[in-house]
Parts: structure tokens; C-alpha cells; sequence
């Protein structure tokens, strides 16, 4: 059994019409932190995967994991999604991606002691995306990880800004750099600039193989032999094959936010 989460850390000033709190304390925020994550995903992400499949059951055995940010109303307004690890700390060690972190955690047994957390989604109401809200909770999850996960948080990071570009290499993609030099990326910007470091690409992270004629039914046109088909909101193109398949084989790329690391 893991040990105890921390309470909450009192809110900012500037925060503080919110409350933070979990899907341990208050499960019945569950369909609204599935709507959320589905506000803020394509359709086909929360198609059948080898993650997708048990991302319930990382709900039910990983509860306190599941963050929430809860306005004065009682609204949901963000979330993060994770659940403790175990990893060694090396680069060459990282899973596969989100699917084999999902398969693993909710299929095996859960790690007596973590070494890690892996944070696989963080939430935002499109309304409120410049308040600062994912900040505030990538930080919770590593004040809550110093306590009980020595090496940290590692997270497979879905780069927002891919999808307009999805020719480009991932590893090309995470590499550019704006003219003063930060990441261009907003979403791993975030995660460079709070502390963390890239460790690597996940390049079949999440893994979605359908037949043609759903992707057709969600393209609205069809799909009438293989090969590469651009897919709206995908970080690469939908490849089809001859078997009357369509595979999405997302990738992610891989960092490291250490303990230490400075808010």
C-alpha cells in the first residue's frame, strides 16, 4: 500500500475562489473530469487502445491521483491524470508510452513503493486556458511526489501545436525554438520552464487501430486505398493498410520534472 497523500497546499491569493481536491474525496466529479479531457482531445483519441481500455481502472485503483481544480460553483475547471510508477530513473527504462504505463498499472500489481508518478493527462476548461491552472497543478503533483516518489514525475507529452504540422519528425518538432530562443511548443514550453528536462520521444505512446470505414464515418469522406491520410487534430498522419484498416500510432515525448525541480 502506498503511502498517504498530503493535504491540499493552501491556494494563492489569486486562486483562491478554487479548491483543489481528488477523485478519492469527492468521486463525483468522475464524468465531468471525462468530459473535460474529451473538451480538450480529437474524438479518436478516446477510441479503444490498449490504454483507452483501462483508463477507468485507473480511476478506480489510483483515486488521490486524479486531481481536480473546482471553481466556487462547483465546476470543474481542470484536471490531472496519473497514477505512482515504478522506473529506474534512466532514459533507456521509460515505457513505451501511455498504453504500456496504463497496461501495466491497472493489469499488475501497484508498486508498494514508487519511484515515480506518471502523469498521462492535464485538463483545462477552454474558457479559463490562460489562467494558469495547468501550472498550478503540474506543481501540486510534484510537491505531492517529493514525499513519496524519490525520482519524480515523468509525463509522455502530448505537444498542443503538433497537429499543424504532422509531417515533421516529432524529435524535429520538439527540438524548434522560438527567436528568443524558448521552446516552441506551448505545451512542453510549460513543462521546460517549470523545471523539467526531455528525456526522449514515445514513439507509439497510444495506439489506435480501427477499420477504415470508422475513420471514414469520423473523416466524413472515404478512405478507398492505403497509405498516409491526414487526420484532424492527429500529431502524425492516419496510415492505412490492405488488411481495411486505419492505425493512429501517436507519439509523445518524454520529460522529467525531479522533485527538486524549482516552481
Amino acid at each position: 500500500m502506498s503511502a498517504p497523500i498530503p493535504a491540499p497546499a493552501p491556494l494563492s491569493a489569486a486562486a483562491s475562489t478554487l479548491t483543489l481536491t481528488d477523485l478519492s474525496r469527492d468521486p463525483w466529479l468522475l464524468p465531468e473530469v471525462d468530459a473535460l479531457i474529451g473538451a480538450n482531445m480529437p474524438e479518436f483519441m478516446s477510441w479503444e487502445s490498449p490504454g483507452n481500455w483501462r483508463w477507468h481502472g485507473m480511476y478506480d485503483r489510483y483515486p488521490a491521483h486524479q486531481l481536480c481544480l473546482v471553481d466556487a460553483d462547483g465546476h470543474l475547471v481542470a484536471a490531472a491524470n496519473g497514477l505512482p510508477v515504478r522506473w529506474d530513473g534512466r532514459a533507456p527504462s521509460l515505457p513505451a508510452g501511455s498504453d504500456e504505463v496504463l497496461v501495466e498499472a491497472v493489469d499488475g500489481e501497484p508498486p508498494e513503493r514508487p519511484d515515480a508518478v506518471c502523469m498521462l493527462s492535464v485538463s483545462v476548461d477552454p474558457a479559463q486556458r490562460a489562467a494558469g491552472h495547468a501550472e498550478r497543478l503540474l506543481t501540486e503533483v510534484r510537491r505531492r511526489a517529493a514525499g513519496r516518489a524519490p525520482r519524480g514525475v515523468i509525463i509522455p507529452v502530448r505537444p498542443t501545436r503538433k497537429p499543424r504540422y504532422p509531417l515533421v519528425p516529432i524529435a524535429e518538432y520538439a527540438a524548434w525554438r522560438r527567436p528568443d530562443g524558448r521552446c516552441f511548443d506551448p505545451w512542453l514550453r510549460t513543462h521546460l520552464e517549470l523545471g523539467a528536462r526531455q528525456l526522449g520521444i514515445a514513439q507509439r505512446s497510444l495506439v489506435i487501430r480501427q477499420p477504415v470505414q470508422r475513420w471514414a464515418e469520423f473523416l466524413g469522406y472515404p478512405l478507398p486505398g492505403p497509405g498516409d491520410h491526414p487526420l484532424p487534430g492527429g500529431l502524425v498522419p492516419l496510415r492505412v493498410t490492405d488488411d481495411g484498416h486505419g492505425t493512429y500510432a501517436e507519439p509523445n515525448v518524454w520529460v522529467h520534472h525531479p522533485v527538486d525541480a524549482p516552481a
